[in-house]
C-alpha cells in the first residue's frame, strides 16, 4: 500500500525537503520574529542572511532523518533550559529497544512528543513517528520541519462513511506496518486533539482505529501484546497556552483557513518558546492484563494516564482559588512552591473574565481531582 500522502518522510526526502526550507523567505521571516522580535525593515533583511547562514550550517550535512534528529537535539535541550526551570522523568525501566505503541495525554500541539523523543535520544534508543492533525499541514515550513520529524497524518473530519473507513483503514494499515515492518515506535494522544480543559480522558475511537486494520487476524490482546501498548504521561508546571485556551476558539467560526494556519502556527511557536516551569514525564508500565474490548482497553489508558501524572503546586494553587469545590486532603505542596504559584496563577489570569478564569483554574485544578478519582477507584 502506497502511504506516502500520510507517512512521515524517508531518508530519500531530506536533502530535497531541507533545501525547500533553505530557500524559503517566510520561514527564516518566522525564525527571526522569534529570535529578535523588535527590529526594523532594513535590519530584517540582515537578520533572514545570519537565520539562512546558521540554518545551513546546521543541517547542511543531513541525509537522513537520523541526522537531522541528531541536529535538531540541541536546539531541543538549548529550549528547555530556556524555557523550563528542569526537565525530569520516570519510568525509563519501561523503555525498550522494542518497537512501541505509546499513547499519551496531550497538552501542546507538538512539544508532548518531542519531550519523548528526546527522553529516547538520551537513552539513544530510536525516536518515535508522531500522530498530527492535517489541521496542521497545510504545505508550508510547518509541515516540512514535522514531517522531517516523523510525524504522519490523521485526517480529520471526513466525511461520508466509506471515506472514514477507507481513511482510517489506511492509517491503521500504516501504523501497524510502521511497528511490525519498518520497526518504528509510535505515538499517539489518547483522543483526538488537545485536552484543553484539563481532563486527561481517552477516546475509545482512537483505540478502535488502531485496531481496525487487525481485527479479522488477531484478538484484541494478541494484538496489545504484539504493539508493546505503553501509556505516558507528560505533566507541565505550566501551560504557556493557559489563557488562550481559557478563552477559546469559537471567535475563529468566521475565520478563513489561512487565518487558522497562521494562529496555528502562532500557538506552536507559543508552546515551544513559552515559559514552561517543570516538565516531567512519565513511562507506564506497558499493559499487560487480559482486555475485554477497546472500550476496556481505553479505560485502562486513561487510569493509567490520570493515575500517573506528576502534580504541581499550580495544580493544587488552582484548585484552592476554587471555593466552590470541595479540595480537602489535595493540598500536600511546600508552602514556598505553593505561594508561589498562587501568585503567578493569578497574575497570569488578572485580565481574564470571571467565566474565562473558572476555566483557567479548572484546567489546572482537574489532574489534581482525576488523579484522586482515578486512585479511589483502584483501591489505592
Amino acid at each position: 500500500m502506497d502511504f506516502s500522502d500520510i507517512g512521515s518522510y524517508s531518508d530519500d526526502d531530506v536533502a530535497i525537503q531541507l533545501d525547500k526550507l533553505r530557500l524559503n523567505n517566510e520561514f527564516h521571516d518566522f525564525i527571526s520574529s522569534l529570535i529578535f522580535p523588535k527590529t526594523n525593515k532594513y535590519f530584517s533583511k540582515l537578520q533572514r542572511i545570519y537565520v539562512r547562514r546558521e540554518f545551513s550550517r546546521i543541517f547542511s550535512q543531513c541525509n537522513s532523518i537520523n541526522q537531522f534528529q541528531d541536529c535538531m537535539a540541541p536546539l531541543m535541550k538549548r529550549m528547555i533550559e530556556k524555557t523550563t526551570d528542569g526537565f525530569t522523568y520516570s519510568g525509563q525501566e519501561n523503555l525498550t529497544d522494542q518497537p512501541t505503541l505509546f499513547i499519551g495525554n496531550h497538552r501542546d500541539i507538538s512539544l508532548d512528543p518531542a519531550f519523548l523523543n528526546y527522553l529516547l535520544h538520551l537513552k539513544e534508543l530510536n525516536t518515535v513517528r508522531i500522530a498530527i492533525g492535517d489541521n496542521l499541514l497545510d504545505g508550508g515550513y510547518a509541515e516540512i520541519i514535522m514531517r522531517l520529524n516523523k510525524s504522519f497524518v490523521v485526517h480529520r473530519e471526513i466525511k461520508g462513511v466509506k471515506e472514514t473507513l477507507r481513511k482510517l483503514s489506511k492509517l491503521s494499515a500504516y501504523i501497524n506496518q510502521s511497528l511490525w515492518l519498518d520497526k518504528e515506535s509510535i505515538w499517539i494522544a489518547q483522543k483526538q486533539g488537545r485536552a484543553n480543559d484539563g481532563n486527561d480522558f481517552s477516546d475509545e475511537g482512537v483505540l478502535k482505529m488502531l485496531f481496525l486494520n487487525e481485527r479479522k487476524s488477531k484478538s484484541i490482546n494478541e494484538w496489545r501484546k504484539a504493539v508493546n501498548l505503553t501509556p505516558i504521561v507528560i505533566s507541565y508546571e505550566y501551560d504557556p497556552l493557559d489563557s488562550v485556551k481559557a478563552k477559546g476558539w469559537d471567535h475563529q467560526e468566521d475565520w478563513t483557513l489561512e487565518q487558522r494556519n497562521k494562529n496555528d502556527i502562532h500557538e506552536l511557536s507559543t508552546g515551544i518558546f513559552g515559559y514552561k516551569g517543570r516538565v516531567h514525564l512519565h513511562i507506564c508500565k506497558p499493559i499487560c492484563r487480559e482486555i475485554e474490548s477497546t472500550r476496556d482497553l481505553s479505560e485502562t489508558i486513561q487510569k493509567e494516564i490520570l493515575s500517573n501524572y506528576h502534580i504541581w503546586p499550580t495544580n493544587e494553587a488552582a484548585l484552592s482559588l476554587l471555593p466552590q469545590l470541595n479540595h480537602d486532603n489535595l493540598i500536600n505542596s511546600h508552602p514556598s512552591k505553593y505561594r508561589e504559584a498562587l501568585a503567578l496563577l493569578k497574575s497570569r489570569s488578572e485580565m481574564l473574565g470571571e467565566k474565562e478564569r473558572k476555566a483557567f483554574l479548572m484546567a489546572y485544578a482537574r489532574p489534581l481531582i482525576n488523579k484522586k478519582k482515578a486512585k479511589l477507584s483502584s483501591g489505592l
